[in-house]
């Protein structure tokens, strides 16, 4: 067959990189590289040329088993990564870190004597064995996250300071506006990554040299075609076949894997009908800005509670800012470096222009019940007439969501990877 995959994020690559090997494959990708959210920059430090990512950084063999197959497959080499969460609020009056260190729960010596803090600490474990307990007896509330904290009695020092800057952080969204998140899939995600232990959480790995690793060990083994700066403007069905349109040419495909944001899948496709529509148009995105620096004043004012993700607030309180977060880049690729790399997303205040090495903007999916009602639809649409539908917004968002979502669209079309060929 004679395949279309338009997008080259990991999704797009996940499907291209399985078809090529049994299909005719064309990789439309409308910017001027592949990899989408894999971007790595390779900035000439005095110690010499370094990867550093400003996306995708972190996996983990428990929450990332495709993903971990495939650099098996393709011989691409990790290695440890350390992870662990701070909080600075109104330019350092409140800090602290956890990560298992108790030096940096209680970095300024007040916050011993604070019921306020005790009584986060102690919603942090409720919170914990709380949820546990629902997962285990199945019976967690059809709510949404803020409805189940309120209905509980959670304090607010518990939202605003841990739970709701943490997830807001991981899901790259206002902190407020995590509360709409569905508990039952929010509770699960937790769960699954092992963010409801104090111990026993997941090893995190990085990939040796910058993400950008992966991408290029793929598409030297993808067996198609890849055209970079070709923008897809429409798709639509024929009584055999798709037509693909680009800002170059049209083309007939047997079948097509969109691998693109939702919305901008709803946008593509010219002849949607009301299934397609309601699920492509309930997908959210939001933009988050990204800085690549060396300016410390986007990092707490304590290094005490240097974390690798910090997420900075302009004051003590949850607000529908777009969330601040820098991540330590020293720490969670452990560079070997002199000077300290941050990449923070939505500066809260701006960085020194002369510290900025890079920036560039990232589009996230958010999450509400409309998105897990999307998500609940999308098997109604799959395949429908010849197309396929991927990306990491069919799930939580994350690379592993994506990847996977490519390799099902691949063996929809009958295409396998290869460790499911060759015993890996």
């Amino acid at each position: 067959m004679r395949i279309a995959v338009i997008g080259s994020g990991v999704a797009g690559l996940g499907a291209a990189w399985a078809l090529s090997r049994q299909h005719e494959v064309i990789l439309f990708e409308a910017s001027a590289r592949p990899g989408g959210h894999t971007n790595t920059v390779t900035v000439d430090a005095p110690d010499g040329p370094v990867g550093i990512d400003t996306g995708f950084i972190v996996h983990n063999p428990v929450n990332y088993p495709n993903l971990i197959r495939m650099l098996e497959c393709l011989d691409v080499r990790t290695q440890p990564s350390r992870m662990s969460f701070a909080l600075s609020a109104g330019q350092g009056a409140l800090e602290f870190s956890g990560g298992g260190r108790l030096l940096g729960l209680f970095a300024q010596l007040r916050l011993l004597f604070s019921p306020a803090h005790w009584r986060m600490l102690r919603d942090i474990l409720r919170f914990f064995r709380h949820t546990k307990g629902l997962l285990t007896t199945n019976q967690l509330p059809d709510s949404t996250l803020g409805e189940f904290l309120d209905a509980h009695g959670y304090s607010s020092e518990f939202q605003r300071r841990f739970l709701c800057p943490m997830a807001g952080a991981i899901w790259s969204m206002p902190a407020s506006e995590t509360r709409q998140f569905p508990f039952p899939a929010f509770a699960r995600f937790f769960d699954s990554h092992g963010l409801l232990n104090v111990f026993r959480r997941p090893k995190w790995r990085t990939i040796s040299g910058g993400s950008q690793r992966y991408v290029d060990a793929m598409l030297t083994d993808f067996a198609g075609e890849l055209r970079l700066e070709t923008t897809v403007t429409s798709i639509r069905r024929l009584d055999e076949g798709v037509e693909v349109t680009s800002e170059h040419s049209t083309e007939h495909f047997d079948a097509v894997v969109c691998a693109v944001h939702g919305d901008i899948a709803a946008r593509l496709l010219a002849d949607a009908d009301e299934a397609e529509a309601a699920v492509l148009g309930q997908i959210r995105y939001a933009e988050n800005r990204a800085v690549l620096h060396t300016d410390r004043k986007l990092m707490p004012r304590r290094k005490l509670t240097w974390s690798s993700w910090n997420v900075l607030q302009s004051a003590d309180r949850l607000d529908n800012q777009a969330v601040c977060l820098s991540y330590w880049m020293n720490c969670l690729q452990a560079l070997d470096t002199e000077e300290e790399y941050f990449v923070t997303l939505n500066p809260i205040r701006e960085p020194d222009p002369k510290r900025v090495l890079y920036e560039t903007v990232y589009t996230h999916p958010q999450y509400s019940p409309e998105t897990m009602q999307a998500q609940a639809r999308l098997p109604e649409i799959q395949g429908r007439r010849g197309i396929w539908w991927c990306g990491a917004w069919t799930g939580y968002g994350f690379h592993e969501d994506g990847f996977t979502s490519g390799l099902n669209a691949a063996r929809a079309l009958g295409a396998t990877p290869p460790w499911e060929n060759a015993g890996h």
